[in-house]
């Protein structure tokens, strides 16, 4: 991408789109000596909002997925398969 800016006077850099000719935004100078003073914000320390929700339960849509199956009857549609049934066969 191209750069327009006057040499005298690096306070005013644009960035230009080539086919348009358009000015896409424009570019402010880096103070890397305020960015390597050391001072930072300060984090703020994480409240739990709530009580994490137990190990053991399942997720809602899980939950509800199994509740259907349960309503029609039908077996799951996914059967996994074990190892140490092939090898019986």
């Amino acid at each position: 991408m191209p750069v327009r800016y006057a040499r005298w006077d690096l306070s005013s850099v644009d960035l230009v789109d080539p086919p348009t000719q358009a000015i896409l935004c424009r570019l402010y100078p880096l103070d890397k000596s305020a960015n390597a003073s050391g001072r930072r914000r300060a984090l703020e320390t994480a409240q739990p909002e709530s009580t994490p929700p137990p190990v053991n339960e399942l997720p809602p849509l899980l939950r509800k997925l199994l509740a259907d199956y349960a309503a029609t009857g039908l077996p799951p549609a996914y059967l996994p398969k074990h190892s140490d049934q092939e090898s019986d066969s």
